[in-house]
């Protein structure tokens, strides 16, 4: 009778642990269009998580508590693949809507690098996201194109400053003053490379143009209907801007200053959706 009894419960719990393991869900989905494909990806990184080496990774941010966001993956089945954030648990779901295709459409600008040209074309690109705040999420795109015939492939970059609040992607000219002075600072040094190998050699291709020639470039910054040279960034405490550069150099760099350094020429700091974002600079 006892070990009827044992044989009983063990049945029980086995049952009981099946069930359990068969509810889980998964966090990834796939979606089949003709001959196109496009996989979600729920981020589940907490905003204070910290990577192996002990800092906070910046990859993927979960939310200041306003919303999250999911990896999306675009894939033609032809060579073309651009992996994007979109938005998701935002209280307002048109606004939400919006944003998810302002990102979406600003990621697919990767297409634009290879418009107009002849032969197969291959594209592999991935995002970062440098900062997510209530305010503001700023991407980065990067990766890897080439087409056949080509000598070689080329590295890919280009950026998204998603201005939460009003529903609308900032360019360079929308965030700072961009004046002879603010030019000179990027000829002159006061702009650091993120890839300090190569300073010295990011230095001389920078002095081959004017002050007036930068000027220009960086109005024309951050184009939306085309793929240009010149692209900004946001993160916390910087502002960062990318250039073209020679195929050597790696196609692009880009260079970083802390906003206290420049807080003169920056625009957004009066804005009013921007004064939390700004106020610990401008104290």
């Amino acid at each position: 009778m006892f070990r009827k009894l044992c044989v009983g419960l063990v049945i029980i719990g086995t049952m009981a642990i099946t069930l359990s393991c068969s509810g889980k869900s998964s966090n990834s989905s796939k979606v089949v269009m003709g001959n196109n494909s496009i996989s979600t990806e729920s981020s589940r990184i907490e905003n204070n998580k910290k990577n192996k080496n002990g800092d906070q990774s910046n990859f993927e941010l979960v939310s200041q508590g306003s919303y999250k966001i999911v990896r999306e993956t675009y894939d033609n089945n032809k060579g073309t693949k651009i992996s994007y954030p979109q938005i998701s648990e935002l209280s307002d779901v048109e606004k939400q809507k919006e944003l998810n295709e302002i990102i979406k459409n600003e990621a697919f600008k990767g297409n634009n690098y290879y418009k107009d040209v002849d032969g197969e074309v291959t594209i592999d690109i991935n995002y970062k996201i440098v900062c997510q705040e209530p305010e503001l999420l700023s991407i980065i795109y990067s990766g890897v194109g080439n087409v056949s015939g080509a000598a070689h492939p080329s590295n890919l970059f280009y950026t998204t400053n998603l201005d939460i609040t009003n529903r609308k992607n900032l360019i360079l000219n929308d965030i700072v003053n961009i004046n002879d002075d603010f030019v000179n600072m990027l000829i002159n040094g006061s702009f650091k490379a993120v890839n300090s190998e190569y300073q010295a050699e990011y230095k001389s291709e920078i002095n081959m143009l004017t002050l007036e020639d930068w000027k220009k470039r960086l109005l024309a910054a951050d184009p939306s209907d085309k793929m240009g040279n010149e692209f900004s960034y946001m993160t916390k405490d910087s502002l960062g801007i990318s250039i073209g550069v020679i195929h050597a150099l790696g196609d692009h760099a880009e260079f970083e200053i802390k906003y206290k350094d420049i807080l003169k020429y920056i625009k957004l700091k009066d804005n009013p959706h921007f004064l939390e974002f700004f106020k610990d600079i401008k104290n």
